[in-house]
């Protein structure tokens, strides 16, 4: 049953209203005898609309829709007015009435008719409830979609809303972002090549296209967008959904480059391996003529010399050759490194972890690469008794992830050298592959460390190579080896 409350100073019109209303039982009719008394109704009890008479003592029917707007801004609202329409309804339509009707005549007639208005101005509710529940469930999908959404004006090409994924990629609130031309939204330089697909898509009602979005503090970020024309209250608009393929396009070029180093790795490897075959061919043809000692034994030890470097050359390629076969992946950098340290006697060895969450977008080759680190560490920084990996996010961006112990360290020449190919007292493989490794997703390494007091391997992640998914703040982790392990 529909609730009306129905306000008039005038008694009897109120019982005879309140009759004629109520008959066939579709409303239930409060009356109340003044504005004042209506507003204390309002206040208690809950209305599906409002009759109200215009002139009345201390408060008049148009006062009483100002005040009833303050309180229930959608309530349907109905004014009775016994004076001419003219001097009323231009205000009454100012202050949002649904409807008015003049007084007199045939009460039957009259009250038909607001009846009949009244049916009108509830359906209108209803419709109107209705879309602002529609509307505010599509708010509701669009600020928790995974993708930016941001709807366009296909005439103007002005932004008219956005999501919250949009707003938190861009760094603009919903005002910020509903003053802007959507070009706003890409780098200057694509502008003209932009404003042609977006014009294309609007003509032919959708399209997708890749592209670059301005993120927030000027980032790039490479996009896919799916774009359908759609219409808003007979307004024609573009809805885009946009995308992200940073890690697609950081694993795509992450794959070339790490092509590009097999292929350059396989033409040093073949021109290398020719050189010493023409070294040992040279050696060969020195012995056939029998020289006398100690050249013939010195001859042989170059031959067998040369014939190991060519064997570390064939096994180094045998690492190498797993290189970007598999594509990047976020990696846990706690968790790989304490991983690495479980492949090497790390006995007498103290190891920290001071990284908390932090993750980087590198090759599976990681767990190799800190491996080798170590590994150098203990092989050649003497009496080493502590290792540690600390992580410090830079303000300019990026983040630094540093591999110290309190070993001998680097002497300050070797510093340059000593991710060489074929530098070290060994194959002097180690550190070179590390770099190879890292440098596939552009992580960039050097050594800091004092000498006489430990090396420090700093590696430098970029901006967008590395994350804290949940930015815990644990206590730093630990693996504590006794000194005096008799196992």
């Amino acid at each position: 049953m529909v609730a009306l409350l129905y306000v008039d100073d005038e008694p009897d019109l109120l019982d005879l209203g309140k009759l004629f209303l109520e008959r066939g039982g579709e409303f239930s009719v409060t009356t109340a005898g003044s504005a004042l008394d209506g507003l204390e109704k309002l206040q208690t009890t809950a209305f599906d609309a409002v009759i109200s008479d215009y002139q009345m003592p201390d408060m008049d029917g148009l006062e009483f829709l100002e005040k009833v707007r303050t309180l229930h801004k959608n309530l349907p609202f109905i004014l009775f007015t016994g004076r001419g329409r003219e001097e009323v309804v231009i205000e009454a339509i100012n202050l949002g009435v649904d409807f008015y009707l003049q007084k007199g005549g045939d009460a039957k007639s009259q009250f038909a008719e607001l009846r009949h208005k009244l049916h009108i101005a509830l359906e209108r509710r209803r419709t109107l409830d209705a879309l602002k529940s529609e509307n505010e469930k599509n708010r509701n999908l669009m600020d928790h979609a995974s993708d930016a959404i941001f709807i366009i004006d296909a005439a103007t090409g002005m932004i008219i809303d956005a999501n919250k994924k949009a707003r938190d990629i861009t760094g603009l609130s919903a005002e910020e972002m509903t003053s802007q031309h959507y070009l706003s939204l890409h780098p200057p330089q694509y502008h003209d090549q932009y404003r042609a697909a977006i014009e294309s898509m609007i003509q032919v009602g959708s399209g997708s296209c890749p592209l670059t979005l301005l993120g927030s503090g000027g980032r790039h970020i490479p996009m896919i967008i799916s774009a359908n024309g759609i219409d808003i209250s007979g307004r024609p608009c573009l809805m885009g959904i946009f995308h992200d393929i940073s890690e697609i396009q950081m694993t795509q070029d992450a794959l070339q480059l790490a092509n590009k180093k097999l292929n350059l790795l396989a033409e040093i490897t073949r021109h290398d391996i020719r050189n010493k075959l023409t070294v040992i061919g040279g050696y060969l043809d020195l012995m056939k003529s029998r020289p006398p000692e100690p050249d013939y034994s010195m001859y042989g030890k170059k031959i067998t010399a040369t014939v190991k470097v060519i064997g570390e050359n064939i096994e180094f390629s045998k690492l190498y050759q797993n290189l970007g076969v598999t594509a990047p992946l976020w990696q846990n950098v706690r968790d790989v490194f304490f991983r690495a340290c479980t492949h090497i006697d790390v006995k007498n060895l103290t190891v920290q972890s001071d990284t908390q969450d932090l993750e980087i977008f590198s090759d599976p080759l990681l767990e190799r690469a800190f491996f080798n680190l170590i590994e150098n560490a203990l092989h050649h920084g003497g009496s080493v008794t502590l290792l540690r990996i600390t992580a410090t996010e830079s303000a300019s961006g990026g983040v630094t992830l540093s591999i110290e112990d309190n070993g001998i360290g680097i002497p300050p020449f070797d510093k340059t050298s000593i991710f060489g190919k074929g530098f070290g007292r060994n194959t002097g493989l180690g550190l070179f592959l590390v770099q190879e490794i890292l440098s596939i997703t552009g992580i960039t390494i050097s050594e800091t460390g004092e000498y006489q007091k430990g090396a420090r391997f700093e590696l430098h992640i970029p901006q967008g190579k590395y994350r804290y998914p949940r930015r815990l703040q644990g206590e730093r982790c630990h693996i504590l080896i006794p000194a005096n392990d008799n196992s």
